[in-house]
């Protein structure tokens, strides 16, 4: 496993003079109110978050395994093959697609390339969960944005 210790080269227009990211980086990850999961090159899970391990089939014995072990379909590992090999011949925009894994729960995945250097070192795979998703819509669709300010602010809110 090859281990990256080089700080990220973000734009500088993307980030507030003298702040690094790196600080909060995996407090981000842990916290982002959806899954993620990181693997390199040969397909081993080296990172999932707290959202990953409540709700899909993370466990800690996975970490260090390659990802293709735990695929469920047999069409899924050549797919993944084939999305890895798109990444290593130089596709920077994520791949995007619906999955049902675990029976009936449908999810969103997004999968992008990490490259440190201008090197492909990992795949990180973002996860939500379809009804989730759809429930914030439906909510937003009956009632605007009223019911999530209510919830924000309970006690309403005064412009000053």
């Amino acid at each position: 496993m090859t281990t990256h210790t080089d700080e990220p080269k973000i734009a500088r227009s993307h980030t507030v003079s003298g702040w690094a990211l790196g600080e909060w980086a995996d407090h981000i990850l842990e916290q982002a109110g959806l899954g993620v999961t990181i693997v390199d090159l040969d397909g081993s899970v080296l990172f999932y978050n707290k959202w990953a391990d409540a709700r899909l089939d993370r466990k800690p014995e996975y970490l260090g395994q390659d990802v293709r072990d735990r695929h469920h379909r047999a069409v899924t590992n050549p797919r993944w093959n084939a999305m890895l090999q798109l990444f290593i011949d130089g596709r920077d925009e994520p791949v995007r697609y619906v999955a049902r894994p675990y029976g009936k729960m449908t999810i969103l995945v997004t999968v992008s390339p990490i490259r440190v250097a201008g090197e492909l070192v990992g795949l990180s795979q973002i996860v939500q969960i379809r009804d989730e998703v759809e429930e914030l819509f439906k909510r937003f669709d009956t009632s605007g944005r009223e019911s999530f300010e209510r919830e924000m602010l309970p006690n309403g809110f005064e412009e000053k």
